[in-house]
C-alpha cells in the first residue's frame, strides 16, 4: 500500500533546511574570508567593480529562469525584476543598476571607472555557471537558483542579516561610510527581505510532491555551490591589493 506523503511536514523540512544551508554560507571559508579580510579604499573599489558584472548578470539568469516557468511564476518574476531594472516610483528609488553606480561615489568612483573595468577571469566563470544553471531546467530548479540568492540577501532567513547588510556595515566600521549613506547596501537590506519571499510562493503554488522539493532544494544547493566560489574569488581578488 502506498503511504500518504504530508506535503505540510516535507515543506516545514524544505523550509528549515533552506534556513540553515543560507545561514551555513556565512560560515563557510569563502564567505567568513571574504568578510575578515581588512578593507581599504582600493579593496572596496575592486568589490564593487567586479561585482556590477555579477549584478548584470542576475538580470540574465532571471530572465532565463522567467522564460522557462509557468504563467503565474512568469508574472512573479516580472514584479521582482521591476525593482531592479526600473527602480521604485513611490520609494523615489532608480534602477538598482544606477543605484550601484552612485553608492560606488562613496569608495571614490565614477561611471566611467565602471566602463573601463574589465571582467575579470574568476568573475566569468562564476556567472557562466550561474547562466548555464539557469538554462539547463528543470523549471523549478532554474527558478531556485536564482531565488537562492536573494535568500542569501535577506534577514526573514538569515540570523545576522544578509550579504548587502553585512558588507555595508564592514564598510561603515572599516572606511567610516555611514550605513545609510550606502544607499545601494541600505536599499537591498530593505527590498530583498519582500524579494526573498519570492521562494515561498512558488514553492507553496508548485511543489505538491516531494519531487518537486527535491527539485528545489538542488537549485539552491548548486546556486549556493557557485555562490561559495565567487565570494572565495572575490576575497583573492582584492587580497592581491595591498592592505591597510
Amino acid at each position: 500500500m502506498a503511504i500518504a506523503i504530508d506535503m505540510n511536514k516535507s515543506k516545514k523540512s524544505f523550509y528549515d533546511e533552506v534556513r540553515r544551508l543560507a545561514n551555513a554560507q556565512f560560515e563557510s571559508e569563502q564567505y567568513a574570508g571574504m568578510l575578515a579580510l581588512p578593507l581599504n579604499q582600493a579593496r572596496a573599489q575592486k568589490y564593487a567593480l567586479q561585482k556590477s558584472f555579477w549584478q548584470l548578470n542576475r538580470r540574465d539568469c532571471w530572465a532565463t529562469a522567467q522564460a522557462l516557468s509557468p504563467m503565474d511564476v512568469k508574472a512573479l518574476i516580472w514584479e521582482h525584476e521591476l525593482d531592479e531594472l526600473a527602480g521604485n516610483d513611490s520609494r523615489g528609488v532608480e534602477n538598482h543598476f544606477d543605484l550601484q553606480i552612485r553608492q560606488a561615489e562613496t569608495v571614490g568612483l565614477t561611471r566611467a571607472d565602471f566602463e573601463k573595468e574589465v571582467l575579470a577571469d574568476e568573475t566569468r566563470t562564476c556567472n557562466y555557471a550561474w547562466l548555464h544553471l539557469s538554462r539547463s531546467g528543470p523549471w523549478l530548479k532554474s527558478f531556485a537558483a536564482s531565488a537562492a540568492l536573494e535568500v542569501s540577501n535577506s534577514s526573514d532567513w538569515l540570523d545576522e542579516g544578509g550579504i548587502s547588510y553585512r558588507w555595508g556595515k564592514k564598510q561603515e566600521r572599516e572606511l567610516g561610510i555611514p550605513f545609510d549613506k550606502q544607499v545601494n547596501a541600505k536599499e537591498h537590506a530593505e527590498v530583498d527581505v519582500e524579494h526573498s519571499g519570492i521562494l515561498q510562493k512558488v514553492v507553496e503554488r508548485h511543489c505538491d510532491t516531494q519531487a518537486k522539493l527535491d527539485q528545489a532544494m538542488e537549485g539552491l544547493v548548486e546556486s549556493w555551490s557557485i555562490d561559495r566560489a565567487w565570494k572565495g574569488a572575490l576575497r583573492d581578488m582584492m587580497a592581491k591589493i595591498p592592505g591597510p
